[in-house]
C-alpha cells in the first residue's frame, strides 16, 4: 500500500471525502488535500493553533546506510511505517513572511 492509498483511506474513513471524490481527484492528477505538518509546510501553509490531525501511519525512508551510494540501491527494506498526523486544507493558514530589518 502506498502513502497515497493510505491517505485516501484515511480521508474516506474520517468522512472528509467519499471514495468517488477521491477517485476523481486521482484520475484527474490532483493530489488529495490532506497532508502532514511537513507536507503543508512545503506548500507554504501552517497548521492553525488548536487543530488536531487524523492519526495514521505513512511510509518513511530510513536514513542512508553506510555504503549506500545512490537511490538506485533503494529497496522496500529502506522504508518503515511511521506515525503521522494528517490535516485538511480547512485546518491550515498561509504562513506569515517575516522580513528582516535592513
Amino acid at each position: 500500500m502506498t502513502n497515497e492509498q493510505i491517505i485516501a483511506d484515511a480521508a474516506i474513513s474520517a468522512g472528509i471525502y467519499t471514495s468517488e471524490e477521491i477517485e476523481v481527484m486521482i484520475k484527474s492528477g490532483k493530489e488529495i488535500p490532506l497532508h502532514t505538518l511537513k507536507g503543508w509546510d512545503i506548500r507554504g501553509k501552517k497548521i492553525k493553533a488548536g487543530e488536531h490531525g487524523i492519526e495514521t501511519k505513512l511510509w518513511k525512508k530510513k536514513s542512508k546506510k553506510d555504503g549506500q551510494e545512490n537511490d538506485s540501491e533503494v529497496t522496500d527494506k529502506d522504508f518503515y511505517l511511521a506515525k503521522a498526523f494528517l490535516f485538511t486544507k480547512d485546518q491550515v493558514e498561509v504562513k506569515e513572511i517575516v522580513k528582516c530589518a535592513e
